[in-house]
């Protein structure tokens, strides 16, 4: 049987009851609504947590203030990106290594508000025409300045790799290589293994995931094609979610989709869900 060290904060599985929990993605799920609101709306549809892909136009103390209100932990952030021109993160570029230290001190600083574990670090994208090894090169060098950083903080770096319809030219666009970085980084950085983006890249991710599994620390969920919530598309998501309380997965389910039909009810899929992943 295979283990992950993922868990969510000061958590164990037997604190949640034997069941593997699930956080709702904050700035996927509720984009229409105000951040304060977003936390008592992911309570109100029964989350146990929230993630969240950039809280920086925020204060953190705003946001940890709303998370403690509803009793909801913080899992995971993302480093900060630039919308407009570089969508995917920084930490690959090498003109950009100056920015990425620089930004260095606000991750921590978010980070310690909303007391979360991870902190995915984006590697960018980098076109055909520039050096890719050296880029990688640069990304390797700044996940272990980041994990030196945060590791002593209790908080773990993740990477993940993005399929290339949705992130073109990524510098991480396959597992293969997701997990020699994590190899040459070491202690301080996992992976961040999304079903989405495992399944748009054309692979088993039911069997790519266990293969991944123990260097997998927090795994995110959309169906395929859309990437809007389980059971508008094509992926079996009974196969995979059903596996990991037998696997030995310890962490959290991140609910990363668009929502092709938005409400305030619970969604249909969460009940289902919770009868697959008790242990």
């Amino acid at each position: 049987m295979m283990h992950s060290s993922g868990g969510g904060p000061d958590e164990s599985l037997a604190d949640r009851g034997g069941m593997i929990p699930i956080a709702a993605n904050l700035s996927t799920l509720f984009p229409e609504i105000p951040w304060p609101e977003r936390f008592l709306r992911a309570s109100a549809q029964g989350f146990d947590g929230v993630e969240i892909q950039f809280p920086y136009a925020a204060p953190a103390d705003s946001l940890a203030r709303a998370a403690r209100a509803v009793g909801l932990p913080v899992i995971l952030i993302n480093g900060p990106v630039n919308a407009a021109t570089r969508p995917f993160g920084i930490a690959g570029r090498i003109e950009d290594r100056p920015v990425f230290r620089s930004q260095l001190t606000m991750i921590e600083d978010y980070a310690l508000a909303l007391g979360v574990r991870y902190v995915h670090i984006l590697a960018g994208q980098i076109h055909p025409s520039e050096e890719r090894a050296s880029a990688l090169e640069v990304y390797v060098e700044n996940l272990a300045l980041a994990a030196a950083q945060l590791a002593p903080r209790g908080i773990e770096v993740l990477i993940e790799p993005l399929n290339a319809h949705d992130a073109p030219h990524y510098l991480l666009g396959s597992y293969e290589l997701a997990a020699d970085v994590v190899r040459r980084c070491g202690s301080g950085v996992g992976l961040q293994f999304d079903i989405y983006h495992a399944t748009r890249m054309g692979l088993d991710a039911a069997s790519e995931l266990e293969r991944r599994l123990p260097i997998i620390r927090h795994i995110q969920f959309a169906d395929v094609p859309g990437r809007h919530e389980p059971g508008t598309g094509d992926v079996a998501f009974e196969r995979w979610v059903a596996k990991l309380p037998e696997l030995g997965y310890t962490g959290w389910l991140g609910a990363e989709y668009f929502p092709l039909h938005p409400g305030t009810d619970p969604p249909p899929w969460l009940s289902l869900w919770r009868t697959w992943l008790r242990r």
